[in-house]
């Protein structure tokens, strides 16, 4: 798609494409995440101000835009994905006020894949024929597209090794598991914020077992947190404050 005009680009034009929505009663589709799984449902556009819209959401939805304070929107008569951010939230009737409609340049995000954290503690050693071995703590891990592996951590500022650089990790997602293997690249390696740490992150492809392994992993810890979602909805609609994580 070209670049847009600069008239496309305003607030106003994005707002006047959602006015069709609510006209032709189109829904809008809902990008969020809760503890690094995507929240994807549809949405009712409700009304439409001057300077905001009115959206009915799933009940889930409204707890993530609460949280993450913005959420984005997609449909087929919208060019790109627009970001937003909230007025209100009623959590009874399930409705937000959205405001400050925009096309993002980028989005930090991942909103299409799931990235979770370990339940408990999971050490990971890294390898490598030509750098130095070391031990960290796993962040995170995804399974994307086409079979693809990715594991995040943070290690030293002075870690010795670049994007691109062979790496293999070996780690156990239960205590009593299997040991997994994904042999790989330096992907991302990018400086955490205040501290003298960087965030790394490994992609590769592991065998058929332990690939499966690894999404049987995932589709469990996507489980906890939306039922950990589903509590974080039902506390927010009694009224009580909740504590982030």
């Amino acid at each position: 798609m070209g670049k847009k005009s600069d008239d496309e680009l305003k607030p106003e034009m994005i707002l006047k494409l959602l006015r069709k929505h609510l006209k032709e009663q189109r829904p809008v589709t809902l990008y969020n995440t809760f503890h690094g799984v995507p929240i994807t449902y549809e949405a009712e556009i409700a009304m439409i101000h001057t300077d905001y819209a009115g959206l009915i959401v799933h009940p889930y939805q409204a707890v993530c835009i609460q949280r993450e304070r913005r959420t984005y929107l997609q449909s087929r008569i919208l060019p790109s994905i627009v970001r937003a951010y909230p007025i209100s939230i009623d959590y009874t009737n399930n409705v937000v006020l959205l405001k400050q409609f925009q096309y993002p340049k980028s989005i930090t995000v991942d909103l299409f894949n799931s990235w979770v954290s370990p339940e408990k503690q999971v050490k990971v050693e890294a390898s490598s024929d030509e750098k130095n071995d070391f031990l960290v703590k796993m962040q995170e891990i995804a399974a994307l597209e086409e079979n693809r592996i990715r594991v995040a951590f943070e290690v030293p500022d002075d870690i010795g090794y670049n994007r691109e650089d062979a790496i293999e990790l070996a780690f156990r997602l239960e205590p009593d598991g299997e040991l997994i293997q994904v042999p790989g690249v330096v992907c991302s390696l990018t400086k955490v914020r205040n501290k003298d740490r960087k965030r790394m992150e490994v992609e590769g492809l592991a065998s058929m077992g332990d690939e499966i392994s690894i999404l049987a992993y995932i589709a469990k810890r996507e489980d906890q947190i939306i039922a950990a979602l589903d509590k974080t909805y039902q506390r927010l609609r009694k009224g009580k404050k909740v504590r982030r994580k």
